[in-house]
């Protein structure tokens, strides 16, 4: 398998399975950290409404109890008797009269932290007594306002104080004007420090406020900020909603604010918390989190470098060394300073390397020994065939008394038997070949005289040192006059030419002939595709395949096709390397 198709390497794996590990108790720590958060927020939000009504109960229950005694204080004889009598306070009997409701005022206002004094006003005398003071004037701002009062549990503001009154009679229809009034003025300051029984001013603030009445009790000094709270009870103690926790943005800080509606005292208690003061142990756990989650992926990356320089990079030169094997470069790894198994694997492989080449070596030579053999036998194949021939033809010209072509015909004989014998190289220059191929073609223009058309082209020089075979024309041109043109009865013509294309160079022989079946064609093409040995074969073009292939190497040799003249086309293709000249010799068994 190629490194291409290696998709999903050892170091892919490795770190995939440790991120596989890694990850999901990462995430699960993520995900029960937020369900914890989710949890406990939900429990502090139970806890803050259950303290805010505890609180508005009390509340609800003080302000109630002090609204009872104000009724019992109603139905007081001595209170009764002084209210309801127009004499002024001079005697003695009347004197004891104010004096026992002075007393009982002051009970009223002991009998409730939040009560800073009690008050009884006398419009029939215009005197009011107080926990305070004897006999006063009645101040027509607060009395207004607290005679037509109905409600004794309505807490309302005069100015900056709070006051809860009861008049006499209690009904005020009928336009009746009040006998007398009893009411208590409440303490913001002891009502500031109860709000500071629900949270601590370091951790946050409060706020007891009336819509209605537009009074509020809280500890924040920032008036713009008390003005937002307020809006944001009218928004969210609209219609039937009575409580509720909700976060809430102050001056770009989030806060918590939990909120609370009495409907007893139509009051409603906000209390809002920095959310850092309540979340914050969450929220730094939850970046404890991401951190462990941060110094996972440090430790993957970590981990990633370190398998990669011990065994993905010593692993990936290894299988590049084995791809390079496979391509034929016997190179062997550069092995630095290392003390683990990757050592001794680099050690074997360059030992299997060595070995390696000695044995191909050993087997190139043995097989350039057994080529060598090959061609030289058939070689000698071809040299008595052709010689057979020649004397033959040179017999035919001597008995039909020819001297002069006879005579060329020697001439030519000696300058091929000359370019037989004076060279045993196996292989040689291009040029020499065609020269010994015209050579041919003049011998048997002697024999044949007019009878054949021959066009034979030079070659071009920028080939004419390439190193092919010996003979591998010569053979064909053979065939091509004792097969093709020598039966025909009509002009036999001969067309020799040169040409490259695609890498290749290519020698073309084309006659004419009319001898040469398509199914002989076809055979023949057969033979030349196929696997195997054909040393059986003595002449032909087989013969002069099998040498071409010997040396050049698959897609080098012959190939028969019908020729532009009528008959067959050799072609002989010789492998070009980038220079022009013939590609190397590969033995057989180096060819993919």
């Amino acid at each position: 398998m190629s490194l291409k198709r290696m998709r999903f390497t050892i170091f892919a794996k490795l770190i995939s399975a440790l991120l596989a590990v890694l990850l999901p108790l990462s995430i699960m720590t993520l995900i029960l950290n937020r369900q914890g958060s989710n949890t406990i927020y939900e429990e502090i939000s139970k806890s803050v409404q259950s303290r805010d009504a505890f609180y508005l109960q009390s509340l609800e229950i003080e302000l109630k109890g002090i609204s009872q005694l104000m009724l019992e204080f109603v139905l007081d004889k001595e209170l009764m008797e002084v209210g309801i009598s127009e004499e002024p306070v001079v005697n003695y009997e009347r004197t004891a009269q104010v004096l026992a409701v002075q007393t009982r005022l002051h009970m009223l206002k002991a009998s409730s932290a939040y009560i800073t004094e009690a008050k009884a006003f006398l419009p029939q005398i215009d005197r009011t007594v107080s926990s305070e003071a004897y006999l006063s004037s009645i101040p027509a701002d607060e009395y207004d306002k607290l005679a037509n009062n109905v409600d004794p549990n309505r807490v309302m503001a005069i100015g900056e104080r709070l006051f809860m009154s009861m008049r006499f009679p209690v009904s005020a229809s009928f336009d009746r004007k009040a006998v007398f009034v009893i009411a208590v003025e409440l303490s913001a300051d002891r009502l500031r420090e109860s709000l500071m029984n629900i949270v601590s001013p370091n951790q946050g603030s409060s706020v007891l406020l009336n819509i209605d009445e537009d009074w509020k009790i809280t500890n924040e000094q920032d008036d713009n900020v008390a003005q937002r709270l307020k809006t944001f009870a009218e928004k969210h103690l609209a219609g039937n909603i009575s409580f509720g926790i909700t976060p809430f943005v102050l001056d770009h800080t989030p806060y918590l604010i939990s909120y609370r509606k009495s409907a007893a005292l139509n009051t409603a208690l906000l209390v809002y918390v920095p959310e850092e003061k309540i979340l914050g142990s969450l929220h730094r756990y939850e970046r404890w989190t991401w951190v462990l989650l941060g110094f996972s992926l440090c430790i993957v990356i970590l981990f990633a470098v370190s398998i990669y320089r011990i065994i993905h990079n010593p692993l990936r030169r290894l299988v590049a060394a084995f791809r390079k094997v496979e391509d034929g470069k016997l190179i062997p790894i550069e092995a630095d300073a290392r003390r683990d198994e990757f050592q001794y694997l680099y050690h074997r492989f360059n030992s299997m390397v060595g070995r390696l080449d000695v044995l191909i070596s050993e087997v190139y030579e043995k097989e350039i020994r057994s080529q060598r053999s090959e061609l030289k036998r058939l070689q000698s194949q071809i040299n008595p065939h052709f010689m057979y021939n020649c004397l033959f033809s040179l017999k035919r010209l001597i008995q039909a008394g020819a001297n002069d072509r006879a005579y060329r015909f020697t001439l030519y004989l000696g300058d091929y038997f000359r370019f037989i014998t004076r060279n045993a190289d196996d292989k040689i220059p291009l040029r020499e070949e065609m020269k010994h191929a015209r050579v041919f073609v003049d011998i048997q223009s002697i024999i044949y005289g007019d009878c054949i058309d021959v066009e034979f082209e030079p070659l071009d020089n920028t080939y004419g040192e390439l190193l092919v075979p010996r003979q591998i024309v010569q053979p064909i041109l053979e065939n091509a006059y004792k097969y093709a043109l020598g039966p025909l009865i009509s002009t036999g013509e001969l067309w020799v030419h040169a040409s490259e294309s695609g890498g290749y160079l290519s020698i073309r022989i084309e006659d004419n002939g009319e001898a040469l079946p398509d199914a002989r064609l076809a055979e023949l093409s057969a033979k030349l595709s196929a696997e195997g040995n054909f040393l059986e074969e003595t002449t032909g073009v087989i013969n002069v395949h099998r040498r071409i292939e010997l040396m050049f190497g698959r897609g080098s040799g012959l190939s028969l096709t019908r020729s532009q003249l009528g008959g067959l086309c050799v072609e002989i293709r010789l492998q070009l390397d980038g220079n022009g000249k013939a590609g190397a010799y590969v033995p057989d068994a180096d060819r993919g």
